[in-house]
């Protein structure tokens, strides 16, 4: 195996990662404030958590892919968890994916609403159409759309959030926010009140997003440049999580009750900035939802087959109506939590495995090989 570094390689990963954890809670804001906000200075700890958490869950699927041969998310979660629990936790793992999908559509349908007065019904569309088109293409062409948008998309809320940030310090709104969330007078819906926790389990929910597209990813790229590319990633979206939750936290007493509280912190860096973040929301929305449809409809039939068209069709207009019956932050909230916290025990497991082939295999651990 080349230990020569392919950066082509490494960045297509990067933008791959960054572009599929900045759906609608990361572009909304709705997210950061449940996982971030909520814990004003504590926040940094959790983007770490989060950061560090991924980064290892990411490595023990692109593992047992390297190490045994293994072609699909399936097989990965029955190596780690054994026939019958992974059996049980597949098929939990692409119902999640698939009410992501429904997540998405409704923080669509929020986000024009707030800043537009649009109906619900209209958001939800427009993305759910354009993700149905470009989902019918396959995953190859999927990856290779969201790689370029990913970091144009994190670098654009990185700096709307340093301006807010840098505004709030000299303000003194940023640390008073900070002592209101402290204090418990402003109140929020949140994932735990534990920063760290919060942190972890939102990245063992994003984590069981993983298992089939970090095996595709392993497809196309070597065991090194996958991992340097992806813990790049993972560092860069905790930074921007907790950049963005300290915007809001800057903003808090505006922001709390709000969808999208991210698209009120836009508008008011650059007037009139609220428009056109409205339409990176999508953008966002747009690079989450392509690899999440995909990942939730692929295990039934192969990309490119007449059952894989008719089943992305129908993915498509079944979540569309879902999405307009449950409100956004709450469908967001209990997907996400009790998601994590299964991905908790699954990510557990799958690090006591790697430690055990460790002592197992030895020197050989990471050769691959048939078991």
């Amino acid at each position: 195996m080349s230990k020569k570094i392919n950066w082509k390689s490494v960045f297509t990963v990067m933008g791959a990662i960054l572009a599929f954890n900045i759906g609608t809670g990361f572009a909304t804001g709705q997210e950061v404030m449940q996982y971030f906000s909520v814990f004003g200075w504590w926040s940094i700890g959790a983007g770490l958590a989060f950061a560090a958490a991924m980064a290892i869950g990411i490595y023990c699927f692109a593992y047992a892919s390297e190490r045994f041969g293994l072609t699909n998310g399936e097989q990965v979660l029955k190596y780690y968890l054994g026939n019958v629990l992974g059996t049980i936790i597949n098929y939990f793992y692409i119902f999640y994916l698939y009410m992501c999908v429904i997540v998405m559509y409704s923080g669509a349908a929020s986000a024009l609403n707030e800043q537009y007065g649009a109906p619900l019904w209209v958001g939800a569309a427009i993305i759910a159409g354009i993700c149905c088109i470009t989902s019918l293409a396959g995953l190859k062409n999927i990856v290779n759309i969201i790689s370029k948008i990913g970091p144009v998309l994190i670098l654009i809320a990185l700096g709307i959030s340093l301006i807010a940030v840098v505004k709030g310090a000299a303000s003194g709104e940023l640390s008073e926010g900070a002592k209101l969330v402290a204090s418990g007078e402003i109140e929020h819906m949140k994932a735990s009140d534990s920063w760290l926790i919060a942190g972890i389990i939102l990245a063992t929910s994003t984590i069981l997003w993983y298992p089939n597209f970090a095996v595709e990813l392993k497809q196309e790229h070597s065991m090194k440049n996958l991992m340097i590319g992806q813990s790049i990633g993972n560092l860069l979206v905790g930074a921007a999580e907790v950049v963005m939750g300290l915007a809001m936290v800057a903003n808090i007493t505006k922001v709390a009750e709000l969808d999208v509280p991210f698209l009120y912190v836009a508008s008011q860096t650059f007037k009139g900035f609220g428009s056109i973040y409205a339409i990176m929301i999508f953008a966002a929305l747009y690079t989450t939802t392509c690899p999440l449809l995909w990942s939730s409809i692929s295990p039934f039939a192969k990309d490119g087959t007449p059952k894989y068209k008719i089943l992305v069709v129908a993915g498509t207009v079944i979540g569309f109506i879902v999405a307009m019956l449950v409100p956004y932050d709450v469908i967001m909230n209990y997907v996400w939590v009790i998601s994590g916290w299964v991905g908790l025990g699954v990510t557990v497991i799958m690090v006591a495995r790697v430690i055990y082939n460790r002592f197992k295999y030895g020197k050989n651990y990471g050769l691959p090989a048939a078991e």
